[in-house]
């Protein structure tokens, strides 16, 4: 009987207990990100300690809001509980709404969870009946592009703007989504005078703000997408609730915008008429060569300079190179920018300095320059050449002068004697000399000098042919030149220390005429692999090559990075030791 009472109990219990029903209902399974979802915990009994879940990745705009009914329908009573939430996904891809729980009759129940796919913005959103989709109509996020068919490295603006009605506020706003410029060069501009301004959007009056200006060149041709921009927006908007003068109330709500993707088409450059010096330039530019002086001396240095200015897509394209004589030894250009970027692109000036070293003396021609350029406004190519330039050099390489020398008026070199009996002592004895002269010719001297000329002819007709044929040697004297010109700018190098710019420059021209002076190298076969085997081959150990490559290296990046001047001194000690180590190592 006992066992009888507690197997009733435990059906009656088991049905009860079958009775309860706890459920989360979501309205949409998927949703674009500025759309909205609501989500409903339904109860047939009157539970306690309703508990939501922590809703990860999704904002609450709205809720909890709480409904309860009873009804008795023949004689049966049922019960209805529910929570309902407005929510807001704060990111794309597949969220779970994790376990809402409650109790009842100190038994503890829990939802399914519910699976929701969130996908990108969409133009239209839609969502459930609360007061944040009264803002759909009231608030646009847009994105303005000015051609939407350019030419590749064409400009082209973008610019965001933001419209609010005049029945609407904005408190505020966060970005949730930056726009992506995939395949295009890119700059946003920087205004921060921006202020409301009165507009239109779709014929009705609006207010607007510009949120983001950017400028961009297309890198690619053919169909090209700019990423939306999204902003999460906190909108007041009317209800339908009215004060004592009859003026509505407003509530705040949040609401996701975006300006949805754009797409570009790009147009590539014509084939037909495209000059063969053209490369890449497109806009509108001006084109000059110029040399700093037309006349010095052998061994002396001077300054060409090939410059565009104008606007267009100046940090992107390539400038033409310098051409000149294989006697000028001709060094890596500088480039120095000065171009500015605004709303409508780019616009100044860049520009490739060389410096040119001509060895020997004479007449020099550099041939003119072509530069083209493609203009979109006009869809047509342009070519400009620069004038031919002629380049006066005297003499040969300079040579380094005594140091009791100066240089008079007539480019003639005497010596500089230091006179330093302006006032002597009146001397105490004398040195009487006998008044009767002596004649020089047939005197020992007479003969001695006469002899001796015939005995030094020779020497001086030796010497002059050795001087000869030391002069004939054109690639001696260029490597003895390129020894000389070496020591000199490494003793620049010294001089400049602090310098950066300049210390590198000496430093490297020091070591490009210590390769041509050594290994008979020009400055166009100078890459650092050739340069290592021939150390090499020519018997330098492997530790003395590798310095040697890391000072080059040191010399090229020094165009690119600030060094201290600890690190240019470490340099030039480096390098006054390795060129000495080469000196012993190499092969004669």
């Amino acid at each position: 009987m006992k066992n009888l009472i507690y197997m009733v109990f435990f059906l009656v219990s088991s049905l009860s207990l079958a009775q309860v029903d706890f459920t989360a209902e979501a309205s949409r399974d998927k949703i674009a990100i500025n759309e909205r979802l609501r989500i409903e915990f339904k109860m047939n009994v009157d539970g306690d300690n309703f508990t939501p879940p922590n809703f990860t990745g999704f904002q609450v705009v709205a809720g909890p809001s709480q409904s309860v009914s009873q009804s008795w329908i023949n004689g049966k009573s049922s019960m209805s509980k529910s929570y309902t939430y407005v929510l807001k996904p704060n990111k794309t891809g597949k969220l779970t709404i994790q376990q809402a729980v409650m109790t009842y009759d100190e038994n503890e129940y829990k939802t399914i969870p519910q699976i929701i796919n969130v996908t990108g913005a969409v133009e239209t959103p839609k969502g459930p009946d609360d007061q944040s989709i009264s803002a759909d109509d009231s608030i646009h996020l847009v994105a303005e592009v000015s051609n939407s068919n350019p030419y590749l490295n064409e400009a082209i603006r973008v610019v965001y703007k933001i419209y609010v009605s005049n029945q609407t506020g904005v408190t505020g706003w966060n970005e949730l989504d930056s726009p992506k410029y995939r395949d295009f060069w890119s700059q946003n501009i920087d205004n921060r005078n921006r202020q409301v301004q009165n507009g239109t959007y779709l014929g009705e009056p609006y207010r607007y703000l510009v949120l983001r200006e950017a400028v961009l060149y297309p890198q690619k041709t053919g169909k090209l997408e700019i990423e939306p921009l999204t902003l999460d927006v906190q909108v007041q908007v009317p209800t339908n609730r009215r004060d004592f003068f009859g003026r509505p109330y407003t509530t705040t709500v949040s609401k996701t915008v975006s300006a949805g993707k754009r797409e570009i088409t790009v147009k590539n450059l014509p084939a037909v008429g495209r000059p063969a010096s053209f490369t890449g330039a497109v806009g509108d530019f001006d084109f000059k060569v110029e040399i700093d002086r037309a006349q010095l001396d052998a061994g002396e240095s001077l300054t060409a300079s090939i410059s565009v200015s104008g606007s267009g897509n100046l940090k992107l394209m390539e400038l033409p190179k310098l051409k000149a004589p294989q006697s000028l030894e001709v060094y890596e250009p500088e480039r120095k920018n000065n171009v500015t970027t605004n709303i409508y692109g780019m616009r100044g000036s860049i520009a490739d300095s060389y410096t040119v070293v001509p060895q020997y003396g004479g007449k020099y021609v550099i041939p003119p320059v072509e530069f083209s350029y493609f203009d979109p406004t006009k869809e047509q190519y342009f070519i400009k050449n620069s004038a031919e330039m002629l380049l006066m050099v005297d003499g040969d390489a300079p040579t380094t002068a005594g140091a009791n020398t100066v240089a008079s008026s007539g480019n003639e070199k005497r010596n500089l004697i230091e006179n330093n009996a302006a006032f002597a002592f009146i001397k105490a004895e004398t040195q009487l000399e006998n008044q009767t002269k002596t004649y020089f010719f047939n005197t020992v001297t007479y003969w001695s000098v006469l002899g001796g000329t015939f005995l030094i002819l020779p020497l001086v007709l030796l010497i002059r042919g050795q001087q000869e044929k030391r002069d004939s040697d054109v690639v001696g004297n260029r490597i003895r030149t390129a020894n000389k010109l070496s020591k000199k700018y490494l003793s620049t190098a010294k001089k400049n220390l602090g310098n950066h710019e300049l210390f590198y420059i000496s430093l490297e021209k020091s070591l490009h005429n210590y390769l041509k002076s050594k290994l008979r190298m020009q400055t166009a076969e100078m890459s650092k692999d050739k340069v290592a085997v021939l150390l090499a081959e020519r018997g330098a150990v492997e530790g003395v090559r590798k310095e040697f490559i890391e000072l080059l290296a040191s010399c090229e990046f020094a165009r690119f990075t600030p060094s201290s001047e600890t690190s240019m001194k470490e340099d030039y000690e480096k390098a006054g030791r390795v060129l000495n180590d080469i000196d012993k190592q190499i092969k004669k």
